[in-house]
């Protein structure tokens, strides 16, 4: 019992010894009235987007992929906005009586609506998955790259430098 017990407690400090010391971020998605909305995610935190960038600003790779995705995002959010306008625009149409004046210009309004409408939603998925792919090789780049701290500069002439797993120190001349 006593062995268990110390093995438990060994494990115990092993593991919070080497635990991450940077968060790991997850990615999740969910569906909106107006195409997805992607969240990032720290543990059970969802980050706004100051946060993402404070985050990621270390890895400028991985800031440059994140901020495409949120451009790409916005991208599909207007796309489904203008699918939706176009949609409700053929719904509208169609409650035109066939007897009034403007039957005719329905007749000529109908099959550009319902072709936008179609496209609109193609190209609007095309970019909204290229937004969740972008996304998450973001993410996946922070979470996987090497993580370097910024050096530390004090008068004294050394330069500290604190790696996870290392810390040391250089004399500049």
């Amino acid at each position: 019992m006593k062995k268990s017990l110390a093995l438990f407690g060994l494990f115990f400090c092993v593991h919070f010894g080497f635990a991450q010391q940077q968060p790991f971020l997850r990615v999740d998605y969910r569906s909106t009235m107006l195409g997805d909305r992607i969240d990032i995610l720290e543990g059970p935190n969802i980050l706004n987007k100051q946060e993402v960038m404070e985050l990621m600003r270390y890895h400028p790779e991985a800031l440059t992929r994140y901020q495409m995705s949120v451009k790409k995002q916005k991208t599909s959010r207007w796309l489904d906005g203008a699918a939706t306008l176009t949609t409700f625009g053929i719904v509208g149409l169609s409650f035109v009586p066939p007897q009034s004046s403007s039957f005719d210009s329905r007749n000529t309004l109908m099959l550009p609506l319902l072709i936008s409408s179609v496209g609109l939603g193609i190209v609007s998925g095309i970019f909204r998955r290229s937004s969740r792919n972008m996304t998450r090789e973001a993410v996946d780049l922070y979470n996987f790259s090497p993580k370097e701290e910024k050096p530390s500069y004090f008068d004294d002439g050394l330069t500290y430098y604190h790696i996870p797993d290392f810390v040391g120190f250089q004399i500049r001349f």
